[in-house]
């Protein structure tokens, strides 16, 4: 029986484009920049593979044609929906896990310091 070959994954590398404050509306696979030119140019590549981005204007996408700025206006009101999303339903999970592990580290440091005083 033949042995299946793991797939090999390798890291996306790409270009960017998108707005001042983050938003990104569209990205272009690339080959990994070499070193060399990563010096060069001042480049930093992110945790998401971006090495490179174009920031527009928050009035540029005006200019486009009809359909390209139907899909950008789509790509942000998602990041948008997404971002209220994660406020509203994450966050507050994430501040309720905070309290109880500070409560949790409270009662170790409790439990700690009547172990250290009984031991005297």
């Amino acid at each position: 029986m033949a042995r299946k070959r793991k797939p090999r994954r390798r890291k996306v590398y790409s270009w960017a484009y998108g707005f001042p404050d983050g938003a990104v509306i569209g990205v272009a696979p690339e080959r990994k920049p070499t070193d060399k030119r990563i010096k060069e140019e001042g480049w930093s590549i992110d945790d998401d593979g971006v090495y490179r981005e174009t920031l527009y204007d928050s009035d540029y996408w005006k200019t486009w044609e009809p359909e390209k700025r139907y899909k950008a206006v789509e790509l942000l009101a998602n990041r948008l929906n997404t971002r209220r999303a994660i406020r509203e339903l994450i966050l507050p999970e994430l501040k309720s896990l905070h309290e109880s592990i500070d409560s949790l580290r409270k009662q170790l440091d409790r439990i700690e310091d009547a172990i250290t005083n009984n031991g005297r």
